[in-house]
Protein backbone atom coordinates (compact mmCIF):
# COMPACT_ATOMS: atom_id res chain seq x y z
CA UNK A 1 0.00 0.00 0.00
CA UNK A 2 1.37 3.33 -1.09
CA UNK A 3 3.14 5.42 1.73
CA UNK A 4 2.29 3.16 4.95
CA UNK A 5 5.57 0.47 4.61
CA UNK A 6 8.51 1.87 6.73
CA UNK A 7 12.13 1.41 5.88
CA UNK A 8 15.00 2.71 7.56
CA UNK A 9 15.89 6.56 7.23
CA UNK A 10 12.03 7.11 5.17
CA UNK A 11 10.01 9.88 6.43
CA UNK A 12 7.37 8.70 8.99
CA UNK A 13 4.40 6.82 7.13
CA UNK A 14 0.96 8.08 7.68
CA UNK A 15 0.22 4.94 10.51
CA UNK A 16 2.93 5.91 12.35
CA UNK A 17 2.26 10.23 11.98
CA UNK A 18 -1.20 8.93 13.00
CA UNK A 19 0.14 6.64 16.31
CA UNK A 20 2.46 9.52 17.37
CA UNK A 21 -0.63 11.85 17.50
CA UNK A 22 -2.71 9.24 19.40
CA UNK A 23 0.41 8.68 22.07
CA UNK A 24 0.39 12.66 22.46
CA UNK A 25 -3.44 12.67 22.78
CA UNK A 26 -3.24 10.23 25.26
CA UNK A 27 -0.39 11.24 27.39
CA UNK A 28 -2.28 14.16 27.81
CA UNK A 29 -5.53 12.80 28.57
CA UNK A 30 -3.99 10.53 30.78
CA UNK A 31 -2.48 13.33 32.91
CA UNK A 32 -5.78 14.73 33.76
CA UNK A 33 -7.55 11.94 34.21
CA UNK A 34 -4.63 11.44 37.01
CA UNK A 35 -4.28 14.90 38.19
CA UNK A 36 -7.47 16.98 37.61
CA UNK A 37 -9.98 16.59 40.40
CA UNK A 38 -13.41 15.88 39.65
CA UNK A 39 -13.01 15.58 35.85
CA UNK A 40 -15.03 12.05 35.71
CA UNK A 41 -18.59 12.28 36.32
CA UNK A 42 -19.22 8.70 36.95
CA UNK A 43 -19.65 5.86 39.98
CA UNK A 44 -16.63 6.02 42.47
CA UNK A 45 -16.20 2.22 41.06
CA UNK A 46 -16.08 3.39 37.58
CA UNK A 47 -13.75 6.32 38.38
CA UNK A 48 -11.10 4.14 39.84
CA UNK A 49 -10.95 1.83 37.04
CA UNK A 50 -10.94 4.72 34.55
CA UNK A 51 -8.17 6.31 36.33
CA UNK A 52 -6.02 2.95 36.46
CA UNK A 53 -6.00 2.63 32.71
CA UNK A 54 -5.25 6.64 32.69
CA UNK A 55 -1.94 5.29 34.91
CA UNK A 56 -0.85 1.97 32.79
CA UNK A 57 -1.64 4.24 29.78
CA UNK A 58 0.56 7.31 31.10
CA UNK A 59 3.16 4.65 32.52
CA UNK A 60 3.30 1.84 30.23
CA UNK A 61 1.43 2.10 27.08
CA UNK A 62 2.36 5.63 25.84
CA UNK A 63 6.16 5.11 26.43
CA UNK A 64 5.74 1.91 24.46
CA UNK A 65 4.05 3.39 21.64
CA UNK A 66 7.18 5.87 21.12
CA UNK A 67 9.82 3.53 21.67
CA UNK A 68 8.13 1.12 19.53
CA UNK A 69 7.80 3.24 16.51
CA UNK A 70 11.49 4.99 17.48
CA UNK A 71 12.86 1.37 16.75
CA UNK A 72 10.65 0.33 13.81
CA UNK A 73 11.90 4.23 12.07
CA UNK A 74 14.91 2.15 12.34
CA UNK A 75 13.78 -1.10 10.54
CA UNK A 76 13.29 -2.92 13.93
CA UNK A 77 10.67 -5.42 13.50
CA UNK A 78 10.49 -5.83 17.38
CA UNK A 79 9.32 -1.79 17.47
CA UNK A 80 6.68 -2.25 15.10
CA UNK A 81 5.23 -5.34 17.19
CA UNK A 82 5.53 -3.41 20.40
CA UNK A 83 3.74 -0.29 18.14
CA UNK A 84 1.03 -2.77 17.23
CA UNK A 85 0.19 -3.95 20.82
CA UNK A 86 0.16 -0.63 22.11
CA UNK A 87 -2.21 0.52 19.85
CA UNK A 88 -4.24 -2.39 20.35
CA UNK A 89 -4.80 -1.32 24.17
CA UNK A 90 -5.80 2.14 23.25
CA UNK A 91 -8.07 0.68 20.63
CA UNK A 92 -9.80 -1.32 23.83
CA UNK A 93 -9.05 1.22 26.21
CA UNK A 94 -10.75 4.29 24.43
CA UNK A 95 -13.03 2.00 23.35
CA UNK A 96 -14.54 2.11 26.48
CA UNK A 97 -13.47 5.29 27.42
CA UNK A 98 -16.03 6.57 24.30
CA UNK A 99 -18.61 4.52 24.76
CA UNK A 100 -19.06 3.99 28.66
CA UNK A 101 -17.63 7.38 30.65
CA UNK A 102 -19.76 9.92 31.18
CA UNK A 103 -19.31 13.16 28.72
CA UNK A 104 -16.09 15.40 30.41
CA UNK A 105 -13.58 17.78 28.86
CA UNK A 106 -11.48 14.72 27.78
CA UNK A 107 -14.28 12.74 26.26
CA UNK A 108 -13.49 14.36 22.53
CA UNK A 109 -9.46 13.43 23.02
CA UNK A 110 -11.05 10.15 24.01
CA UNK A 111 -12.82 10.20 20.24
CA UNK A 112 -9.64 11.28 19.09
CA UNK A 113 -7.26 9.13 20.41
CA UNK A 114 -9.71 6.05 19.66
CA UNK A 115 -10.22 7.05 15.47
CA UNK A 116 -6.28 7.22 15.42
CA UNK A 117 -5.91 4.16 17.21
CA UNK A 118 -7.57 2.24 15.18
CA UNK A 119 -6.77 3.74 11.61
CA UNK A 120 -3.03 3.73 12.72
CA UNK A 121 -3.81 0.13 13.30
CA UNK A 122 -5.61 -1.03 10.48
CA UNK A 123 -3.18 0.90 7.63
CA UNK A 124 -0.23 -0.75 9.77
CA UNK A 125 -1.55 -4.12 9.65
CA UNK A 126 -2.26 -3.70 5.99
CA UNK A 127 1.18 -2.94 5.22
CA UNK A 128 2.72 -5.59 7.35
CA UNK A 129 0.38 -8.15 5.26
CA UNK A 130 1.45 -6.89 1.99
CA UNK A 131 5.11 -7.30 2.32
CA UNK A 132 6.70 -10.71 2.82
CA UNK A 133 8.46 -11.12 6.45
CA UNK A 134 11.68 -12.23 6.96
CA UNK A 135 11.91 -11.24 10.75
CA UNK A 136 13.58 -13.26 13.44
CA UNK A 137 11.65 -11.99 15.53
CA UNK A 138 9.74 -14.19 18.18
CA UNK A 139 11.53 -17.11 16.31
CA UNK A 140 12.87 -18.29 20.12
CA UNK A 141 9.03 -18.61 21.54
CA UNK A 142 8.27 -22.36 22.75
CA UNK A 143 5.74 -23.17 19.78
CA UNK A 144 3.24 -25.41 21.93
CA UNK A 145 3.95 -23.02 25.10
CA UNK A 146 3.05 -20.29 23.47
CA UNK A 147 0.07 -21.58 21.86
CA UNK A 148 -1.44 -23.02 24.80
CA UNK A 149 -0.98 -20.18 26.57
CA UNK A 150 -2.90 -18.03 24.06
CA UNK A 151 -5.79 -20.81 23.71
CA UNK A 152 -6.36 -20.64 27.56
CA UNK A 153 -6.41 -17.01 28.42
CA UNK A 154 -9.36 -16.65 26.09
CA UNK A 155 -11.03 -19.91 27.27
CA UNK A 156 -11.47 -18.86 30.56
CA UNK A 157 -12.22 -15.34 29.85
CA UNK A 158 -14.80 -16.41 27.75
CA UNK A 159 -16.21 -18.83 29.80
CA UNK A 160 -16.21 -16.49 32.46
CA UNK A 161 -18.15 -13.36 30.61
CA UNK A 162 -20.23 -15.42 29.02
CA UNK A 163 -21.60 -17.65 32.19
CA UNK A 164 -22.18 -14.19 34.06
CA UNK A 165 -24.35 -12.91 30.76
CA UNK A 166 -26.28 -16.49 30.99
CA UNK A 167 -27.26 -16.17 34.46
CA UNK A 168 -28.21 -12.56 33.81
CA UNK A 169 -30.41 -13.50 31.33
CA UNK A 170 -31.99 -16.38 33.71
CA UNK A 171 -32.08 -14.42 36.51
CA UNK A 172 -33.18 -10.94 34.97
CA UNK A 173 -31.16 -9.11 37.40
CA UNK A 174 -27.59 -7.68 36.05
CA UNK A 175 -24.47 -9.13 37.08
CA UNK A 176 -23.39 -7.21 40.85
CA UNK A 177 -20.33 -6.27 39.32
CA UNK A 178 -22.06 -4.57 36.40
CA UNK A 179 -24.19 -2.58 39.07
CA UNK A 180 -21.49 -1.42 41.26
CA UNK A 181 -20.11 0.89 37.85
CA UNK A 182 -23.74 2.29 37.32
CA UNK A 183 -23.63 1.04 33.71
CA UNK A 184 -26.57 -1.12 31.91
CA UNK A 185 -23.36 -3.69 30.92
CA UNK A 186 -20.66 -4.38 31.06
CA UNK A 187 -18.42 -3.28 27.82
CA UNK A 188 -15.52 -5.92 28.60
CA UNK A 189 -18.05 -8.19 27.41
CA UNK A 190 -18.85 -7.04 24.17
CA UNK A 191 -15.14 -5.95 23.03
CA UNK A 192 -13.48 -9.73 24.79
CA UNK A 193 -16.29 -11.78 22.75
CA UNK A 194 -16.26 -9.82 19.88
CA UNK A 195 -12.95 -9.09 19.17
CA UNK A 196 -9.86 -9.72 22.05
CA UNK A 197 -10.50 -13.05 22.64
CA UNK A 198 -10.87 -14.25 19.27
CA UNK A 199 -7.85 -12.35 18.12
CA UNK A 200 -5.84 -14.38 20.87
CA UNK A 201 -7.12 -17.28 20.26
CA UNK A 202 -6.39 -17.03 16.55
CA UNK A 203 -3.14 -16.25 17.46
CA UNK A 204 -2.97 -19.53 19.32
CA UNK A 205 -4.30 -21.70 16.25
CA UNK A 206 -1.50 -20.00 13.93
CA UNK A 207 1.39 -21.11 17.01
CA UNK A 208 0.36 -24.38 16.58
CA UNK A 209 -0.13 -24.58 12.97
CA UNK A 210 3.47 -23.02 12.47
CA UNK A 211 2.34 -20.16 9.76
CA UNK A 212 4.87 -17.72 8.80
CA UNK A 213 3.09 -15.07 10.47
CA UNK A 214 2.39 -17.75 13.63
CA UNK A 215 5.70 -16.13 15.61
CA UNK A 216 4.90 -11.94 14.98
CA UNK A 217 1.21 -12.38 16.06
CA UNK A 218 1.83 -14.56 18.99
CA UNK A 219 4.63 -11.75 19.82
CA UNK A 220 2.08 -9.05 19.26
CA UNK A 221 -0.39 -10.91 21.27
CA UNK A 222 1.43 -11.60 24.15
CA UNK A 223 3.00 -8.00 24.76
CA UNK A 224 -1.16 -6.86 24.23
CA UNK A 225 -1.74 -9.37 27.18
CA UNK A 226 1.17 -8.14 29.11
CA UNK A 227 -0.32 -4.49 29.00
CA UNK A 228 -3.87 -5.38 29.47
CA UNK A 229 -3.01 -7.78 32.58
CA UNK A 230 -1.05 -4.09 33.74
CA UNK A 231 -4.41 -2.51 33.59
CA UNK A 232 -5.95 -4.81 35.92
CA UNK A 233 -3.68 -5.23 38.15
CA UNK A 234 -3.58 -1.06 38.26
CA UNK A 235 -7.47 -1.89 38.70
CA UNK A 236 -6.92 -3.69 41.98
CA UNK A 237 -4.59 -1.63 43.27
CA UNK A 238 -7.22 1.18 43.31
CA UNK A 239 -9.88 -0.61 44.46
CA UNK A 240 -7.58 -2.31 47.37
CA UNK A 241 -6.37 1.57 48.29
CA UNK A 242 -10.03 2.87 48.21
CA UNK A 243 -10.81 0.21 50.55
CA UNK A 244 -13.10 -1.98 48.33
CA UNK A 245 -13.10 -5.84 47.89
CA UNK A 246 -10.51 -7.36 46.15
CA UNK A 247 -10.31 -11.26 45.67
CA UNK A 248 -6.80 -12.31 46.18
CA UNK A 249 -7.19 -15.53 44.18
CA UNK A 250 -8.60 -13.23 40.95
CA UNK A 251 -5.45 -10.81 41.42
CA UNK A 252 -3.27 -14.18 41.87
CA UNK A 253 -4.79 -15.64 38.55
CA UNK A 254 -4.52 -12.14 36.87
CA UNK A 255 -0.68 -11.19 38.14
CA UNK A 256 0.09 -14.55 36.83
CA UNK A 257 -1.23 -14.35 33.11
CA UNK A 258 0.68 -10.67 33.44
CA UNK A 259 4.10 -12.90 34.79
CA UNK A 260 4.25 -15.67 31.90
CA UNK A 261 2.67 -12.62 28.90
CA UNK A 262 5.64 -10.75 29.68
CA UNK A 263 7.96 -13.31 30.19
CA UNK A 264 7.16 -15.38 26.48
CA UNK A 265 6.89 -11.51 25.05
CA UNK A 266 10.84 -10.94 26.46
CA UNK A 267 11.50 -14.58 24.62
CA UNK A 268 9.64 -13.40 21.27
CA UNK A 269 11.48 -9.94 21.28
CA UNK A 270 15.08 -11.19 20.93
CA UNK A 271 15.66 -12.66 17.92
CA UNK A 272 17.55 -15.94 17.19
CA UNK A 273 20.27 -14.20 15.25
CA UNK A 274 20.74 -11.99 18.00
CA UNK A 275 21.83 -14.98 20.74
CA UNK A 276 23.77 -16.46 18.27
CA UNK A 277 25.86 -13.25 17.76
CA UNK A 278 26.07 -13.21 21.73
CA UNK A 279 27.14 -17.14 21.93
CA UNK A 280 30.17 -16.35 19.49
CA UNK A 281 31.90 -19.60 18.06
CA UNK A 282 30.16 -21.38 21.04
CA UNK A 283 26.49 -20.96 19.07
CA UNK A 284 28.01 -24.06 16.86
CA UNK A 285 28.38 -26.23 19.16
CA UNK A 286 25.10 -25.85 20.57
CA UNK A 287 21.79 -28.05 19.68
CA UNK A 288 20.16 -25.72 16.97
CA UNK A 289 16.20 -24.33 18.64
CA UNK A 290 13.07 -24.98 17.54
CA UNK A 291 11.34 -22.79 14.55
CA UNK A 292 7.54 -21.71 14.80
CA UNK A 293 7.91 -22.52 10.73
CA UNK A 294 6.87 -26.27 9.46
CA UNK A 295 9.30 -27.99 7.47
CA UNK A 296 8.21 -29.51 4.06
CA UNK A 297 6.92 -33.10 4.22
Amino acid sequence: MPGTTITPGNRPSVPDRLAGLAAILAGVSAAAGLFVPDLYRDSEAWIRQARAADLVTLLAVVPALAVGLWRARAGSEAGRLVALAALGYLVYNYAIFGFSVAINPMTPLHIAILGLSVWSLFLTVVAMAGRPSGSAVGSRLPRRTTAAFLLAVPAMFALMWSGQIAQAITSGVGPEEVAKLGLPTNPVYTLDLAFALPFLAVSGIAMLRGSLVSAELGVAALAWVTLMGLGVLAIFGFDAAAGATVSLPVVAVIGAITCIALALTAVGLIPRRAVRQRLGHGASHTRPARTTERTPS
